[in-house]
């Protein structure tokens, strides 16, 4: 929200004029919560996704190969006639020989001999679980406090990715399916707990550069958590070491988020008074328990063409990151046949890409927007338009333009593609959290649902189609995606987003006359007939030769909602 330009007026129960406190300061506050909330979906994704690049240092690839080879009494005869192993082959080179008939083998030094089948049922483990409690977890965020329920949800992730390892090479796959299956039931919080304190802790003209800071920590976890991995995969310590590293940082931040997060500007114990006043006076919050009567216009928000819009933003784009996230590293070492190191350089870089774009993207939308030179609803749309539009060019590029011969093209076509995406959570995401703030936990958790169907028909998607047509597919779920939420999409404040606020004021107002407030003190903490007069169907209201307009009546009726 910008700050009024007009000259301050005395008026009845107001507050002085708060001058604006920088989001990028060293004092920041919400800087300070927002980068916490960044670091623990870090976290939370490199546990998730990190299994996408161990899984390739966790198979033995040749014994694989020779499992599932056609020819039987060639394998036992003459195995080096028919595989080639990728210690011959250079990084991105298709073959050592020009012999056509031999299939070329990448092996990372891995012992488990699981098959695609197993391995795909192992990626969508996490997804299986979050659709279980994605939907629930709405209630539990408007009943109990976020900050508490997020810590929970983070501390399932640990424990089961701790035990990871001793699961998979005592018990085989099925097991581990089933500890990522408790993996997931905590992400089903995730997503939710962090849309509902960063709701409370930033006003809607800093929520694009807010939602660009949190969701870096995807970026994050791809762009320094593959190297990482990829590191200690080719170390003595071997893969297991890559499920300790992450449960040991992880720790350390769940116990940084215990001691000093909190759900809400006015449950913050250190902060300067500059920045509460500014977020007292711009953000509109909420308690950490709402009251167990709300309504919620459930029927409403599913007919809303916005939400239904940004519901198939989601759905699409989820799919989308998690085939890239989960099966880009087993594409640069079956297609382009790049070693471990060079595997972890190649799927981290663009990353980095994509976060800076992110939060260069995310700053200047929110300044055109704060400077009123673009409106939230162009803002989303264009920012959606950029990466469905762009990601759909660059993968078209990528299906007609790569193999394993020219692997340094492909590689700039997927920073570029990656580069566009950065655009997205200043579209779609931006537009959930602006549609209506009071249902954030509810319309989040709805949204998160349909993300999780997205990711969970992503390996049933890959298994279906060819690796040839992938990417066509995926371009052309883009360009269907962004059409629908150009003609749909919102970034907004619905009607119906406000509309039990509408009928509370109504009941005040039909029960108190005007005459009753004409000499209220400035001091009066009787706010409920100072509401009920700001309240009635009038365009101003004339207060002891004070004139209220629309808007500051909208912005009181706001902070006494707050304050009582």
């Amino acid at each position: 929200m910008t700050l009024d330009t007009k000259p301050p007026v005395k008026r009845a129960v107001s507050r002085p004029d708060v001058k604006k406190f920088p989001f990028f300061h060293p004092f920041s506050r919400r800087l300070h919560i927002c980068l916490l909330c960044m670091a623990g979906f870090c976290c939370t994704t490199f546990m998730r996704m990190h299994i996408a690049i161990t899984m390739t240092c966790m198979i033995n690839s040749t014994a694989l190969a020779l499992e599932n080879t056609v020819f039987p009494e060639a394998m036992d005869s003459n195995t080096s006639s028919i595989f080639e192993e990728v210690e011959l082959v250079s990084n991105g080179a298709c073959s050592s020989t020009n012999d056509n008939n031999k299939k070329v083998v990448v092996d990372y030094g891995g012992q488990l001999v699981w098959n695609s089948q197993e391995q795909n049922l192992i990626f969508s483990g996490t997804f299986w679980g979050s659709i279980i409690t994605v939907l629930p977890s709405m209630f539990f965020i408007n009943r109990y406090s976020p900050r508490y329920v997020l810590q929970a949800a983070v501390g399932c992730y640990i424990l089961m990715t701790a035990i990871t390892p001793y699961i998979a090479t005592h018990f085989g796959p099925y097991p581990v399916f089933i500890s990522r299956v408790i993996m997931g039931l905590g992400e089903g919080f995730i997503l939710p707990a962090n849309n509902a304190i960063l709701a409370n802790w930033f006003p809607s003209a800093e929520r694009s550069t807010a939602i660009s800071l949190f969701t870096t920590g995807n970026q994050m976890a791809g762009a320094g958590g593959n190297p990482v991995a990829a590191s200690l995969c080719a170390s003595s310590f071997g893969w297991p070491s890559i499920f300790y590293f992450a449960s040991i940082v992880s720790t350390i931040w769940s116990v940084c988020w215990f001691l000093t997060a909190s759900n809400q500007p006015s449950k913050c114990k250190v902060m300067t008074k500059t920045e509460r006043d500014y977020l007292d006076a711009n953000v509109v919050r909420r308690s950490n328990k709402t009251n167990r009567s709300l309504v919620v216009p459930y029927a409403k928000i599913l007919k809303s063409p916005a939400f239904l819009a940004q519901l198939l933003c989601q759905f699409v784009i989820n799919s989308i990151v998690t085939l890239l996230q989960i099966y880009l590293p087993n594409y640069f070492k079956d297609v382009l046949h790049l070693g471990v190191i060079a595997n972890g350089t190649y799927t981290s870089i663009p990353n980095i890409v994509n976060f800076a774009l992110k939060i260069v993207w995310g700053i200047a939308i929110d300044k055109a927007k704060e400077n009123k030179t673009i409106s939230g609803t162009f803002a989303v749309k264009l920012s959606q338009s950029i990466a469905n539009f762009g990601g759909a060019l660059f993968m078209i590029l990528i299906t007609f333009y790569v193999d394993c011969t020219n692997p340094t093209l492909g590689f700039l076509f997927f920073c570029m593609m990656y580069g566009c995406m950065g655009t997205l959570v200043s579209g779609f995401y931006t537009s959930l959290l602006s549609l209506a703030p009071k249902y954030t936990a509810t319309m989040s958790s709805i949204s998160v649902f349909c993300a999780m169907m997205g990711r969970l028909s992503t390996p049933a998607i890959v298994g279906l189609i060819k690796k040839e047509t992938l990417f066509l597919v995926c371009a052309a779920a883009n360009i269907v995606c962004g059409v629908v939420f150009l003609l749909f999409g919102s970034g907004e404040l619905q009607e119906w987003g406000e509309e039990d606020e509408v009928k509370e004021t109504k009941a005040f107002g039909e029960k108190t006359p005007l005459a009753s407030i004409q000499n209220l003190r400035a001091d009066s903490e009787d706010n409920d007939v100072f509401q009920s007069a700001l309240d009635m169907d009038i365009p101003e209201i004339q207060l002891n030769e004070i004139t209220l307009t629309t808007e500051e009546r909208q912005r009181f009726q706001r902070r006494i909602r707050e304050d009582s």
